[in-house]
């Protein structure tokens, strides 16, 4: 787990007041795509430990994890850090990794978006925003 910082629970704390709790990434930036480099530096960088520290204090089983992602409806392009969240898998390590059972798995959870999961995350509209 990720050691919070006065300046981490502060930033934490701002996220609390604003949205109830922390919310996840596409409701804090909604016109973002999960590989950009915002989420590498500055802001998004900040916005990424706080989102990870909140979510292992408050989220520890796989229902609250399930329950918090589908209150938020992730957009197809996002269901990738969705299973990474949910079932602690690595796949961005993984340049050859298979995401289509997980997909699967979230389609029988519920989950809307998961055939359009590629188009999405690969859609040019993207790179205007990088």
């Amino acid at each position: 787990m990720k050691e919070t910082s006065e300046f981490l629970k502060h930033k934490i704390n701002e996220l609390i007041l604003k949205y109830g709790e922390v919310p996840p990434f596409w409701i804090y930036k909604p016109n973002s795509h999960p590989y950009s480099f915002l989420w590498r530096q500055g802001s998004g960088e900040v916005f990424t430990d706080c989102f990870i520290i909140w979510f292992e204090e408050n989220c520890k089983t796989l229902e609250e994890k399930i329950n918090y992602f589908k209150k938020y409806s992730p957009p197809p392009r996002w269901l990738a850090t969705v299973v990474e969240s949910l079932w602690d898998v690595e796949g961005w390590n993984d340049s050859d990794f298979d995401y289509s059972p997980y997909l699967k798995q979230l389609e029988e959870l519920g989950f809307s978006g998961t055939s359009d999961y590629q188009k999405d995350l690969d859609d040019e509209k993207w790179l205007e925003f990088e």
